[in-house]
Parts: C-alpha cells; sequence; structure tokens
C-alpha cells in the first residue's frame, strides 16, 4: 500500500518545521593549503572510465534480474558504516566485517554475484577491531580496520592483499594514543589514502588523511583536514587527479564539508552542503557526485573540479511511510545514470516499528530519480547495501534478516535491471475482494478531533461507525452506496475512550469506557438513536471491550482486575449475569475484541510480552454464554503497541485484524474453528501514518480505516 502526496504533505511539512530544516545548498569553499609532513612525487593523471553503454531508461523503475547467497550464514557488522564493494578483475570484490563471529573476510565475485572465494583476513594484530573497508586494483584489494588497544585509545592499521588473498605488506597508519575511528579508502596512483576521524574518548574532533605507498604501506605524509568539529565518518575518493574527501560536520548543525586534495595538501577547493550526514562521494567524467541522507529523505548533487554545484541538491528518494528514515546512500554510476541504494530504518522513540528495509532507485542526469525497488518481502529485513555497475547490470549486496529473530543472516547479492516497460497489473480476480484503496463513504467521514472509533460491516453492504471526540459519540449508519441512512450525536459525556459496537436483532449495541474506568453498554435502534444505557464496573487499567451478540445474549468482554471479565447481557442491554473473570492471560490485557464463529466466540485481547516495550495477541474461545472453554494461546508475533483488535467469523474459523506498530501497520491472522492458528500473520502498511485508529474485518476483507485530516477512508486487503 503507499500514501498519497495529499497524504504525506502536511506531515513533510510538519516534521521540517519541528526540525528547523530547510533545502540545502552548496557553497563553494576556497582555503590555503597545509604544508604536508612530508613531500614526495605528486599524483598523474586523470583515469580513463571504463563504463559500459547504459540502459535505454529507468523510467519504469527496477527489477531483479536474479539473487544469490553470497557468503553462506554471515551478515556484516552492524557497527559497519558502509560494507565495500568494488571491481576487480572480470568480477567485483566484496569486504566485510562478519556479525557473529567480528572475523573481516574479503569475498571474491562473480558480475552475476555469486563467491568464487571467501577467505578471512588475516590481521597481524589480534587486538579487537571494527569498521573494515575495502578499495580494489586489478587482482589486488586493501583493506583498513580501526584496531582497538584500549578503552580510550586506537589505531588504524591496512593491509593490502594480493590476487590469492595472501598479505602484501601490513602497517599501522600514524599511530598515537588518542581514539581513531571509522576508515575510508581510495587508491590513487601509486599510493592508497586513508581517511578517518580522531579524538579524545569518547568524541573525535578532527579528520586526518594519510597517502601510503601502494607497494610498502610507508606513510608518505598525513593531513589534518578540521579540528574540533566532531565530524562524522568520512568518505574519500580518487578522481584521476586529486583526492576528494567529505565528512559531515556536526558543529556546523549538519553541513557537509567537502574538500580536495593534491601532492601538496588542500588544493583550495571545497564545499559546504548546508545539512544532512552520511556522504557518499563517486568520481565520474560528470563531476563528483554526492549522496547524503537528510531530513528523512536521500539527497543527490554534482559539483565540478572547483566546488562549484553542476546538479544542484535535490531529494531522490522519500519513503511512504513517515516513520521511515532511509539513510546510508552508496552510488555507482553506469556511464550515464546513477544507482542510489540505501537502508531504510523505522523508529520512533525507542521502539522500532518494523524491520529495516533496501531500497534503490536510478537517477539521471537530469536528477529525476525513478520509482524505487524495496528489496526486501514481508519476511525479510534488508540493510547495509553496497552497489556496482557491472557493464550489465547493478549488483547490489546487501545484509537479509539480520535483525529477525530465528532467522537465517545473509549477504545477499542481487542483480537489478531497468524495467522496458511499466510493471504489470495484476487482474481483479472475480472475489469481491481487491488490493485497490477507495475513498469511504462520505458519512463516514470524521473531524479530526475524533480520537478513537468503531467500524462494523452490516448485512447489507452497508456500514456503520461510532466515533468518539472530547465530549460527544457520534453513530452513523450508511447504505452500500454510501449514502446516509442515519446519523445520531448522542449524549455528551467527557473522557469516553474505546469505542465497540455491534449489531443485536432490532439495532445495535455500542460500548465505551468512561473517565471511571466503567464500561457503558448502550442499546441504539436501528437509526441509532439511544434506547438505554447499562453500566458495568471496571478500574483505570479497563481498555476497549469486545461485543458479540449469540443465542444467549449480548456478551461483553473487557479488561478488569488484571484478567479478562466476561458479562451477559439481553438485547435491550439488560444485565443477565454480571461481569466475572473468565480468563486470565499472563499479562495485563488491553484492548479485546469478540467474534462469532462455527463453534461459539474467540476472545481476542493485545497482551504484554516478554520481550520490554513489546505486545502480542492471545486467543480464548468462550461459548454463547461467555465462558471459557479453555485456555488463551499465543496468535501473534511480538510488535510495539499493538492496539484496536477486530474478529469476525469466517465459514471454518476466525479472522483478526489490529493496528499495528504506531498505528501505522495492520496485522491480519487467520485462525481455525478452535482458535488455531491457520496462517501466520500479514502485514499490511497503513496509509494513516501515526493516524490509524482501527481495522476491521469481514470474511472477505480488511477495511483499514484512520484519520486523514478530516478523512477516514477504507482499504481493502484479500486476505488470501
Amino acid at each position: 500500500m503507499t500514501i498519497s502526496r495529499r497524504t504525506l504533505g502536511p506531515l513533510a511539512a510538519l516534521v521540517g518545521s519541528w526540525l528547523g530544516c530547510s533545502n540545502p545548498g552548496v557553497v563553494p569553499k576556497n582555503e590555503a593549503a597545509p604544508a604536508p609532513t612530508e613531500t614526495v612525487e605528486g599524483p598523474g593523471a586523470k583515469q580513463s572510465s571504463e563504463a559500459q553503454a547504459p540502459p535505454s531508461s529507468c523510467a519504469h523503475g527496477l527489477e531483479e534480474r536474479a539473487s544469490v547467497d553470497v557468503a553462506g550464514a554471515a551478515a556484516a557488522y552492524f557497527y559497519e558504516d558502509r560494507p565495500s564493494l568494488g571491481k576487480i578483475d572480470a568480477g567485483a570484490g566484496y569486504v566485510y566485517l562478519d556479525h557473529d563471529t567480528q572475523k573481516a573476510f574479503v569475498a571474491r565475485l562473480e558480475s552475476s554475484g555469486a563467491a568464487r572465494s571467501v577467505r578471512e583476513i588475516v590481521f597481524p594484530d589480534k587486538h579487537e577491531r571494527s569498521h573494515v573497508v575495502g578499495a580494489f586494483r586489478g587482482s589486488d584489494v586493501v583493506v583498513a580496520s580501526v584496531v582497538y588497544h584500549a578503552r580510550e585509545e586506537a589505531d588504524i592499521e591496512i593491509m593490502r592483499l594480493g590476487a590469492e588473498d595472501r598479505p602484501v605488506f601490513s602497517a599501522r597508519i600514524d599511530p598515537s594514543p588518542l581514539l581513531d575511528g571509522t576508515p575510508a579508502l581510495a587508491w590513487g596512483k601509486g599510493e592508497i589514502a586513508v581517511a578517518w576521524t580522531r579524538g579524545q574518548y569518547p568524541m573525535h574532533t578532527s579528520v586526518r588523511v594519510a597517502l601510503v605507498d601502494e607497494k610498502t604501506g610507508k606513510v608518505k605524509r598525513t593531513f589534518e583536514l578540521s579540528t574540533g568539529e566532531d565530524p562524522g565518518a568520512p568518505s574519500i575518493v580518487w578522481d584521476g587527479e586529486a583526492y576528494w574527501v567529505g565528512w559531515h560536520s556536526r558543529e556546523i548543525r549538519g553541513a557537509i564539508e567537502l574538500r580536495r586534495i593534491g601532492p601538496e595538501g588542500l588544493m583550495g577547493v571545497g564545499a559546504s552542503l548546508k545539512g544532512g550526514l552520511n556522504p557518499f562521494l563517486l568520481p565520474t567524467p560528470a563531476g563528483l557526485a554526492v549522496a547524503w541522507d537528510q531530513d528523512r529523505k536521500i539527497w543527490f548533487a554534482i559539483i565540478d573540479d572547483t566546488g562549484n554545484p553542476k546538479l544542484a541538491p535535490r531529494v531522490v528518494a522519500t519513503h511512504p511511510d513517515p516513520i521511515a528514515r532511509p539513510r546510508k546512500p552508496v552510488l555507482a554510476w553506469d556511464g550515464a545514470r546513477f544507482a542510489v541504494a540505501y537502508e531504510a530504518h523505522f523508529h520512533a522513540s525507542v521502539l522500532v516499528a518494523r524491520d529495516p528495509e533496501v531500497r534503490v532507485t536510478i537517477v539521471d542526469p537530469s536528477g529525476a530519480a525513478s520509482p524505487p525497488m524495496a528489496l526486501h518481502d514481508e519476511d525479510a529485513a534488508g540493510e547495509m547495501p553496497a552497489v556496482l555497475w557491472t557493464g550489465q547490470d547493478w549488483l547490489v549486496v546487501y545484509n537479509r534478516d539480520r535483525l529477525q529473530e530465528g532467522k537465517t543472516a545473509q549477504i545477499v547479492a542481487t542483480r537489478l535491471a531497468c524495467r522496458e516497460g511499466p510493471a504489470p497489473i495484476e487482474v481483479p480476480s472475480a472475489s469481491p475482494c481487491d488490493a485497490r484503496a477507495r475513498p469511504a463513504p462520505e458519512a463516514l467521514r470524521l473531524d479530526p478531533r475524533a480520537g478513537s472509533a468503531a467500524v462494523l460491516r452490516i448485512e447489507d453492504d452497508g456500514w456503520a461507525g461510532l466515533s468518539l471526540k472530547k465530549d460527544e459519540a457520534v453513530f452513523v449508519r450508511v447504505d452500500k452506496e454510501g449514502q446516509t441512512a442515519a446519523r445520531v450525536v448522542l449524549p455528551a459525556a467527557a473522557g469516553r475512550r474505546g469505542p465497540a459496537l455491534a449489531r443485536v436483532p432490532g439495532g445495535f449495541a455500542a460500548a465505551w469506557v468512561d473517565e471511571n474506568g466503567a464500561v457503558e453498554v448502550a442499546r441504539l435502534d436501528e437509526a441509532g438513536a439511544l434506547k438505554t444505557t447499562t453500566r458495568l464496573p471496571g478500574d483505570p487499567m479497563t481498555r476497549r471491550p469486545g461485543l458479540a451478540f449469540t443465542s444467549k445474549g449480548l456478551v461483553v468482554a473487557y479488561t478488569r482486575g488484571g484478567a479478562v471479565a466476561t458479562a451477559l447481557l439481553d438485547g435491550a442491554a439488560r444485565i443477565v449475569s454480571q461481569a466475572a473473570a473468565a480468563v486470565r492471560l499472563p499479562f495485563q490485557p488491553g484492548d479485546c475484541a469478540l467474534g462469532h464463529g462455527p463453534r461459539g466466540l474467540l476472545l481476542a485481547c493485545t497482551t504484554g510480552a516478554e520481550t520490554s516495550e513489546t505486545s502480542v495477541i492471545r486467543v480464548a474461545r468462550l461459548d454463547e454464554a461467555g465462558k471459557p472453554l479453555g485456555a488463551a494461546t499465543l496468535a501473534s508475533e511480538p510488535h510495539a503497541l499493538l492496539r484496536n483488535p477486530s474478529v469476525v467469523g469466517t465459514p471454518d474459523g476466525f479472522l483478526i485484524a489490529a493496528t499495528g506498530p504506531f498505528a501505522r501497520e495492520v496485522i491480519t491472522i487467520e485462525l481455525g474453528p478452535n482458535g488455531e492458528v491457520r496462517r501466520p500473520e500479514r502485514k499490511h502498511l497503513s496509509s494513516y501514518g501515526y493516524g490509524a485508529i482501527g481495522a476491521a474485518v469481514t470474511g472477505e476483507e480488511v477495511a483499514v480505516f484512520g484519520i486523514d485530516g478530516a478523512i477516514i477512508a477504507e482499504r481493502k486487503v484479500c486476505p488470501e
């Protein structure tokens, strides 16, 4: 599911105003060159391009050609800023630090991504290390990493490996008693450039560059490019004539600083990009391409060798989920277009709403970006991509499933190509269920002040809804054509929350929790007029009740005293049996729902989970009077902030829907007639950001509803 431009616009603007963000610009820098610590001959002439002819168009986005496992059950270490992927011989080289063993490896890949060899990089120094990066030329690989000698002392160590991954040299770079971190490498003419950060633990204060003899590892000269800036991880590249270095300066409120280094040090050329994090540099004949992340977007620019913009900074990637954070872009070039690969994380406060994903987009010379392709599915996570143009297609190597408990981590190589035409459109089935989104009837529009709502599908293919605002409740009923059949404002009552709605003979039953925690159950006629109200005792922990009408009467289930209490009322909402604890759950229950299936009722409640700050859905069978028919069982995986469950019976079981983490997903679960999970949960992206307030289910569809401005909308999803 996607979010419309209209939906994202005001939210994005609001987030921008919170952060005080502005569009970045390129400010050229002209500085005097510092004296090098040593002098040697200058760098050589500009290299020729090896790019192949690019595809004719990427206007229709990307498609996957093949995907292979690179290194068995391994994944790059998550502190790695960006794994290194580059051309080597007729294929590619990939350098990474394994997540589990913390050993460094170099994989030599075919152009298809299949591994020809995967060998451990054995450093002479056996101290703990991190941030392993590589650079590639011919058949050789040079590797740099941080090696730790004490809590407040770490140095940069480099090693060159030959065609068989045997060491050519190993050297410590500019050792000091300070903390060195996060190196970057570039292979120039006759030398290797190493850029890194240095400072007193735990902060870094400067960016340093060392130029190292490519045959011996001897340091020729070093430069200090910044002081006191608390810099982020640097990126360094060789453009055929000189080096470009880029880093994030926290001192200048998120500015990215770019500098050009020649034989004698700084060449007096550079630029400053206003705002941004995690710069990545890529030299091309068209200019120096720079990608970075800022304001939950991926930005892109091209500058010339004087530091002036050839292509002004622009956004090339956003994400339809407003809590997604696209970050750490990497670049490759096919001779005309740029591939931008990045990871998207889904953080809100200290909780993770969803596993990360890898996305790739193609940017043409004018700066226009193709539709992004997500390299994941609902059972896989993706992180830490690296990208390379092989001459035929894009090779992307990334971590898969690293954060998913109980699943095997992998480093995956996948080949992507530009689509020659639009993606095929799925032909709707004859079923009334489809995957298209459409606005709900006009009558189901809600005031933006509505804090919660319940929506009920009724027998004539119409809908009924109950929404709560600060001091009133509104009942609406619409027919299958979307025409208003009834709209009633119920008597004012402050502090109501947790609405529920059920069909009963001759009308509806409505329920909510009052400001004191008691559950009020109301009987409404067919037009929504209030007939009677009954009050059931609750407590401050009482949350949204569940309602279901059976052959015995109206069953009400809700949280009370740390358990789920059930009560039986008649069709006029008069109490038949008082509320009593019926189901005890291992954690405090939250929102509850009831559904009537082929063998009685199913109770579904959100509860806490073993993992801190997560919740799950637990279910239990009840008879027609609300009495338990066995112990509760677990129906979902742990998630952050599960809310608003809804249950309906199907011909052979039950279907549950609930709003997922941070009200931005909908979780659906299919169960058998005894409450056993038949189909594991499926996750659907909500279009309402933080505003999803519930999901109603029938045997044929899931209708997600939430407030988008002043509109409540409906989305239909086949429960497969």
